[in-house]
């Protein structure tokens, strides 16, 4: 594979797309800026975006131009049961491979075209050709983006168009995540009183150097009653933004793209306690638990070790195993261990007690 030099103008249209990811609220969004942008930069017949599970057979994607709802419905289950027929699928699953790659790299278009896939799906959709890139995922999940051509296939500048643009996708993919997740899991209108021993909690996306990019709602009462103030465009405070930063230098970038485990950047105090949650690009998750101090406390009393703590206060907000493993990046096997050793340390012989004795603090 050749190196190609883009010119000026070329990078400006780059650059232009990069300005528009920054726009994308949500992963949908962020697929339908970075598709369009795509077709615009890449002459193509269509461009999509895809999330595959290859173990479970699975598969979600978006197409734009947008096609017939029903016309991808019927092709999705021909997807699911040959995906593994597309070159680029099987390579990207099994290397983890990020660079921008055509069906050309690794068959001839009469051999793509002998497989069932071409055969029952792209045959119909003229689709001879292929260039897909790669973003962060979990292992045995692909999520990227594939350039459909005809027959005339891709050249080399269009190679470099996608190689220039995959890490500012993966950039504005992985901010999309954070703030889904920050909706998810960090909801803006949780009730202090009503809350258990966590807390209300307030989440932010900040860079590397601690500069806050977006921030759930609650951070004016939290600023009010603890004087920790969280605003976009803002730096975090001082008692945060050094942890942050040391927290974000000293992530190893080629850590699989999964939730990882969040370490804390501020000490207690005042019962409030902040963790960083980091990702292989930025932002990076600033999480900001109010009320934790007492419950927290009183677990470390009963003789449980800081993780054990941390466990038993997802338990009591209600996590499943399989979630309470997600938020702290251990296996459920893991978290079943320490469940155990919880149960002794609180007298308690079930799930439930548990819960309720740990609210109860």
């Amino acid at each position: 594979m050749s190196l190609w030099q883009l010119d000026r103008d070329e990078l400006a249209a780059i650059l232009r797309v990069v300005a528009d990811l920054g726009t994308a609220r949500t992963v949908d969004d962020f697929a339908r800026v970075a598709m369009e942008g795509l077709a615009e930069l890449i002459p193509c017949i269509d461009v999509s975006y895809n999330e595959m599970n290859l173990g479970a057979g699975r598969v979600r994607w978006l197409v734009s131009p947008a096609k017939d709802v029903d016309l991808l419905a019927g092709y999705a289950s021909v997807f699911e049961r040959s995906m593994d027929q597309n070159p680029l699928v099987a390579h990207f699953a099994r290397t983890g491979d990020t660079r921008s790659l055509m069906w050309s790299d690794f068959a001839t278009l009469d051999e793509i075209r002998r497989t069932t896939l071409h055969r029952e799906m792209f045959r119909h959709l003229g689709v001879d050709s292929q260039m897909a890139v790669t973003l962060p995922a979990p292992a045995g999940v692909v999520v990227g983006f594939a350039v459909n051509g005809d027959a005339a296939g891709f050249v080399e500048r269009d190679r470099a168009v996608m190689n220039t643009l995959r890490p500012h996708l993966a950039h504005a993919y992985q901010a999309a995540m954070l703030r889904a997740e920050l909706r998810a899991e960090l909801p803006a209108d949780l009730d202090p009183d009503a809350a258990g021993p966590a807390g209300r909690v307030v989440g932010a996306l900040a860079d590397a150097d601690g500069v806050v990019g977006a921030v759930t709602g609650g951070a004016a009462d939290l600023a009010g009653q603890t004087g920790i103030e969280l605003a976009e465009g803002a730096p975090l405070p001082p008692a945060i933004r050094p942890g942050l930063r040391a927290a974000a230098a000293g992530y190893d970038p080629d850590t699989p793209a999964v939730r990882s485990t969040p370490s804390r950047i501020s000490d207690e105090a005042e019962g409030v306690t902040t963790w960083h949650v980091p990702g292989p690009v930025a932002p990076h998750l600033v999480v900001v638990e109010r009320g934790v101090d007492r419950a927290a406390g009183r677990l470390r009393d009963a003789g449980l070790s800081p993780r054990q703590v941390e466990v038993a206060l997802r338990l009591s907000e209600g996590g499943t195993n399989a979630a309470i493993a997600a938020r702290l990046g251990i296996a459920e096997g893991t978290v079943r261990k320490h469940l155990e050793r919880i149960y002794r340390a609180l007298d308690v012989t079930d799930r439930a007690s548990a819960i309720v004795r740990i609210r109860g603090w």
